[in-house]
C-alpha cells in the first residue's frame, strides 16, 4: 500500500508537470511578427530607447490614438477606417507591447510614456494634434495634455485608468500573477492561448463580438519577444500620482466609457467628468472596457460630432 501511495504521488507529480509544459509558450522573432503584420501604412522610428512601430493614414488634422495595457495600435481599427477619410490618423504599438517590443531601459511609467508622446510629435514636426487614448493610454493622454496643453487641440479618453487602485480585485488573472512576487517569473513562459482569451473576454462587456483572429492577434504580440517580461516591468510600475493633474488640462474632453466596464468601473467616469472643467461624458450600454472595439460606430461617430464642434466654432 504505501509503494502504490508513492506511486499516486509520482503519477500526480509527473502529470501536473506534463500540464505545465503544455503552457509554456516560445517567443516568437520579432520579425517574423513583422512580416505577418505590418501594412504599407506601418512606420519605425528609433525614439525613446525603441524601436517604435505606428501607422500613419490619412490627411488633415493629426489624431494620435494610444492603447491600453497589453493592448495594440490594432484595438483602433475600427475608428481608423472613419477617421482616416477627414483626419490623419497615427496609432503607436507603446513601447513593451505590440510589434514596438521593450525598450532598452525597461521603464515604462506614465512619465516614460508622456515623454515618448512628446518626442514622437516632435520628431514628425506635428505641433498641435487631437489625441485620444483607452485604458493606460488614456492616463497618458490626460497627463499629456496636462503637461503640454500647448500640444493638444481635443482629448479624447476611453475608460482611462488612474482612478481605481491597482490591486483591485476585478484586475485579470494574468495581471495579478505578473504583480505576485512568487508567480510572476512564470509568465514570462506559461502564457497559453486560453489565457489571453479570458482576458479578453473579460474587457468585452458582450463576448459573443470577439473574434478567433483577435485573440490570435493578442497572444501573437504577447509572444513577440521581450514583450512577457515589459508587461511584468510595466505592471510592477508605480506611478506617480497624476491625478491632480486633471484639473489642468485645458483642452476640450469628450469621455466614453462602457456601462459594463469589468476593469475599470463606470462608477470613476464622474470623477473624471468633474476632474477636467468642461468634459463631455458618453456612456454606452452593454459595452465593456473598450467601447471602440465592441460598438465602433456609435462611438466613432460621437468622436466626429465631438471634433465637428471645434471647426464650427473656429469658423
Amino acid at each position: 500500500m504505501r509503494f502504490k501511495g508513492k506511486h499516486a504521488v509520482v503519477v500526480a507529480g509527473l502529470a501536473i508537470l506534463s500540464a505545465f509544459a503544455l503552457m509554456i509558450r516560445a517567443d516568437i522573432p520579432a520579425q517574423e511578427l513583422k512580416v505577418r503584420y505590418t501594412t504599407p501604412s506601418s512606420r519605425f522610428m528609433d525614439i525613446a530607447g525603441a524601436d517604435l512601430h505606428y501607422r500613419d493614414e490619412g490627411q488633415g488634422i493629426p489624431i494620435i490614438l494610444l492603447h491600453g495595457t497589453a493592448a495594440s495600435l490594432h484595438t483602433w481599427v475600427g475608428w481608423t477606417a472613419e477617421l482616416s477619410k477627414q483626419y490623419r490618423v497615427l496609432r503607436p504599438d507603446l513601447p513593451g507591447f505590440g510589434l514596438t517590443g521593450p525598450n532598452a531601459s525597461g521603464s515604462y511609467s506614465i512619465d516614460y510614456y508622456r515623454d515618448l508622446l512628446l518626442h514622437f510629435m516632435d520628431s514628425l514636426g506635428i505641433e498641435r494634434a487631437h489625441i485620444g487614448g483607452s485604458s493606460l493610454g488614456g492616463q497618458i493622454a490626460f497627463d499629456f495634455a496636462a503637461t503640454h496643453p500647448e500640444r493638444v487641440q481635443k482629448l479624447l479618453l476611453v475608460s482611462p485608468t488612474g482612478v481605481t487602485n491597482a490591486n483591485d480585485k476585478r484586475i485579470t488573472l494574468p495581471f495579478r500573477i505578473a504583480q505576485t512576487p512568487l508567480l510572476r517569473h512564470s509568465l514570462r513562459y506559461v502564457t497559453p492561448r486560453f489565457i489571453v482569451e479570458q482576458s479578453l473576454r473579460e474587457v468585452y462587456g458582450d463576448d459573443s463580438k470577439l473574434k478567433p483572429e483577435t485573440i490570435r492577434l493578442s497572444h501573437d504580440l504577447l509572444l513577440r519577444e521581450g514583450n512577457r517580461n515589459a508587461l511584468i516591468d510595466r505592471l510592477n510600475t508605480v506611478d506617480t500620482d497624476n491625478l491632480h493633474k486633471l484639473a489642468q488640462v485645458q483642452a476640450p474632453t469628450l469621455i466614453l466609457w462602457g456601462e459594463a466596464d469589468a476593469w475599470v468601473p463606470v462608477a470613476d467616469a464622474s470623477r473624471f467628468q468633474q476632474g477636467i472643467r468642461g468634459a463631455q461624458l458618453k456612456l454606452y450600454a452593454g459595452a465593456g472596457h473598450i467601447p471602440m472595439e465592441e460598438q465602433p460606430q456609435a462611438t466613432v461617430q460621437d468622436v466626429l460630432s465631438f471634433l465637428g464642434q471645434e471647426v464650427a466654432q473656429l469658423d
